[in-house]
């Protein structure tokens, strides 16, 4: 990849300001204040957009500090750069409220859908984070000869197997321990939570069977009571006074057909005043008998009246009785159906209990991801990437001339570096020395993770630190091996030693000189 041109539209103090690139070293001269920074940091946010701080923002807030000081609506700008053979254009409006991206490929005009994963493939699939630790450089103000250690040894030690020097084990670990912590609490209220509802589901249960139980034995008692009455109903017989009163009329009947027929034969053969008596007392008894005999049936019918009300007593009773055990055996079925239904649904819940919780394989999981980064960590003192070790020591004997040829860690993770006599652990070097560290290991890293597109190099007041000698070796070896190289600088000195070294290399006249 080599940018041809970025156009600042407008962009913290710049605006509508065209800067023209080539291959080779491009040497980015201005005094203090006169914008090289922000020209550094548009060039970063036009690779990978603007990351606005969340909350509250402050003076780290990249958005609020480049935010324009004219027109601050207007906030925009264009880079153009080849790559792969073609050339594009991408342009982007960072305005809050109308955040943009447009990807054009200038060769033949046509319109790129802009997603992330078009861009990142046209840098080389790098990340963000692996831009600000390889390609892009800045100066280390302000830090110690041992915190300058320090930072040299993180930064490889965290790219030994990783190529992510943002990598942070112990803060992984924390962020694992807290995410298994979240998920055993999440899990201990599920299963207290479905403990109470068995418990409640197997209380209703208990209660529910004991409430059928008594219903049922209540059925019982109304069917036997049914049973009673209809058999009361079935074999009922008329009562002894019924019995007695009909007895009573046939012994009357007989007596009064006795009392005629005598009646009868004494009018015929009694002679005189004797046939008179004898009819008048037949008359007489006859009268009598069937005064006897209609009150015998009056009592009869009485009787018989009353037990027909009996009778329809009872039907009404048996049908009341019929009609409250329907009912009855309906709610009874009703109940069975849900005191089935609630004891599969315990069936379900034992079924639950009994088999493994997917929160528990999450937890599982991240035991796993813990007892591996263990290992890691363990294996990360006997491990270094063969790759970054020879890589810098190159650069590293090139840059000194051969005076350090090899860049290594001891056993305990003391990083050092080997010259032709002896092993010089990091503390012991110069400042200048260690600066040369940093740079060829930041320039190997740049080479591994970056082989399948070569980017831009990008240096803002770098060399502060370097004496002559130094400077000169690294433009040298910069000129030599990369494609295309941003120097930002205040100095004057870096264009001095190209001209006098007959260096090769295109200066930026875009700030006040």
């Amino acid at each position: 990849m080599v940018i041809e041109e970025l156009h600042v539209k407008n962009f913290g103090k710049l605006q509508d300001t065209k800067v023209p690139l080539q291959e080779g070293l491009n040497l980015i001269y201005g005094p203090n204040e006169s914008g090289k920074t922000t020209l550094h940091t548009f060039l970063k946010c036009m690779l990978f957009g603007i990351h606005r701080a969340k909350g509250k923002r402050d003076q780290t807030d990249v958005y609020a500090r480049y935010e324009p000081w004219e027109y601050s609506d207007y906030y925009a700008g264009s880079i153009r750069f080849s790559s792969g053979g073609k050339v594009f254009c991408l342009d982007r409006n960072f305005h809050k409220d109308n955040v943009t991206a447009e990807l054009f490929r200038v060769t033949d005009g046509e319109k790129l859908p802009m997603k992330l994963e078009e861009l990142t493939t046209l840098l080389g699939n790098i990340s963000e984070v692996v831009y600000d630790d390889t390609i892009s450089v800045g100066q280390s103000k302000g830090v110690t000869d041992q915190d300058l250690a320090l930072e040299l040894k993180n930064y490889m030690v965290n790219y030994q197997g990783t190529g992510d020097s943002d990598l942070d084990l112990d803060k992984t670990l924390q962020i694992l321990k807290g995410q298994k912590k979240t998920f055993e609490k999440e899990l201990q209220l599920k299963k207290a939570q479905e403990e109470s509802q068995k418990n409640e589901l197997t209380s209703q249960l208990l209660y529910l069977r004991q409430e059928n139980q008594e219903f049922h034995k209540k059925i019982q008692l109304e069917q036997q009571q049914l049973a009673q009455l209809e058999q009361q109903q079935k074999g009922s017989e008329p009562p002894k006074i019924l019995k007695k009163k009909r007895f009573q009329r046939r012994v009357l009947d007989i007596f009064l057909i006795l009392i005629i027929v005598l009646t009868a034969a004494a009018a015929v053969f009694l002679p005189g005043w004797i046939r008179i008596g004898a009819v008048l007392a037949g008359v007489l008894l006859e009268g009598g008998g069937l005064f006897l005999h209609r009150k015998i049936r009056k009592k009869a019918l009485a009787i018989q009246e009353k037990l027909a009300e009996d009778r329809e007593i009872l039907a009404r009773q048996i049908g009341r009785i019929k009609s409250r055990l329907h009912t009855q055996e309906k709610s009874y079925q009703e109940k069975i159906a849900d005191q089935k239904a609630l004891t599969q649904k315990l069936h379900q819940y034992h079924d639950a209990f009994s088999h493994k919780d997917p929160i528990e394989g999450e937890i599982q999981g991240i035991k796993m991801a813990m007892e591996a980064i263990g290992v890691v960590g363990q294996r990360l003192q006997k491990q270094l990437d063969s790759q970054i070790c020879e890589r810098t020591s190159n650069i590293l004997a090139e840059l000194t001339n051969g005076t350090y040829h090899q860049v290594m860690f001891n056993k305990d993770l003391q990083m050092g570096v080997a010259s032709q006599e002896r092993y010089i652990p990091l503390e012991q070097l110069s400042r200048g020395t260690m600066e040369q560290v940093y740079f060829a290991l930041r320039m190997a890293v740049g080479d591994i993770l970056c082989s399948q597109e070569p980017l831009p190099v990008i240096f803002d007041d770098v060399f502060v630190m370097y004496d002559e000698e130094r400077l000169m070796e690294t433009l040298q070896w910069l000129i030599a091996h990369k494609q295309q190289v941003l120097l930002f600088t205040c100095h004057k000195r870096e264009q001095q030693i190209l001209d006098a070294y007959g260096m090769s290399y295109h200066r930026v006249r875009i700030f006040d000189s």
